[in-house]
């Protein structure tokens, strides 16, 4: 019968393994990151008229147009758009917009983005406030130029709209109108009240929302995605090509340069984060190892 030291040196071997597996894994992330994005920093943007003879990975540009799906309507502002980022966030103290207008010493104050500014007390504006979710949405569109377009289908793409110029500041929920409200409420960020309304007058000036839009005409970059065939759609004219996710399938106003130095850093923390968890994986292998060869020898 195998003694106790033959299951806790096989345990240690078995915990050294998990982790030695598990940053094997997060490392790997890192390095097909970095290697993706210095091969698309080599090849460069491809032109729209040469996206349908791609392969592999493209990176492209353009201005986004509506396309066969039409558009969305944004929470927020109700406008026309082909994707959306909604967040709200709520005052952690419980105070409401007049205590804060109390004390910042204007009634716009809590309306407009609020930014983070040191104070002598080291209690900045920002900390008041408690994330309190979001949520995004697109439809397909097409990216086109001059001459050219390719569809877009942005179902599995990573928006990033930090840096789009069309966006709605934090705004407080006292101040939306009642469909506004019932369109925040209809995508799970606003808080209802007892009776089914779109929630109570307290709820409103405790809570903001920020909303980030992608609307037809916007300039963008799409780097990533793959393209498939989408000739199905029975069309004689134009190009019957659709662009979707792949690994690494990123929609974004940055230039070419700025995304993909943002892809290296995370592929840098990624490796090295990996690194960190595969260097005890391999001592507790190791170890394991040897206290099984010395258990089961002596």
């Amino acid at each position: 019968m195998l003694s106790t030291d033959v299951f806790v040196v096989g345990a240690v071997t078995v915990v050294g393994l998990a982790l030695l597996g598990a940053g094997l894994y997060v490392a790997s992330i890192g390095v097909n990151r970095m290697r993706t994005a210095r091969a698309l920093r080599e090849t460069g943007p491809t032109a729209l008229r040469d996206v349908p003879a791609a392969s592999g990975l493209v990176a492209f540009e353009g201005s986004a147009r509506e396309g066969d799906d039409g558009t969305l309507e944004a929470p927020v502002t109700g406008a026309p758009c082909l994707a959306y980022t909604v967040e709200a966030r709520s005052r952690a103290d419980g105070t409401t917009r007049n205590d804060i207008d109390s004390v910042d010493g204007g009634a716009g104050a809590a309306t407009d983005a609020v930014e983070s500014v040191e104070t002598d007390g080291e209690v900045t504006e920002d900390d008041r406030w408690t994330f309190d979710g979001g949520t995004s949405a697109s439809v397909p569109f097409a990216v086109e130029d001059d001459t050219d377009s390719v569809a877009v289908d942005p179902t599995n793409a990573v928006l990033s709209l930090d840096d789009w110029a069309t966006e709605t500041g934090w705004t407080d929920g006292s101040n939306l109108e009642y469909d506004a409200l019932e369109r925040l409420k209809a995508v799970g960020l606003s808080e209802g009240d007892g009776d089914g309304g779109v929630g109570d007058a307290s709820d409103s000036r405790r809570r903001q929302y920020r909303e980030l839009r992608l609307e037809s005409g916007d300039d963008i970059h799409v780097f990533g995605g793959n393209v498939v065939d989408s000739s199905r759609d029975g069309r004689a004219s134009g190009r019957a090509i659709t662009v979707t996710g792949g690994n690494w399938f990123e929609i974004s106003a940055g230039g070419q340069q700025t995304v993909l130095s943002d892809n290296r850093r995370s592929g840098s923390l990624y490796l090295i984060f990996g690194g960190l968890i595969a260097v005890p994986g391999v001592g507790f292998t190791l170890a394991g190892i040897v206290g099984l060869i010395t258990t089961l020898i002596l």
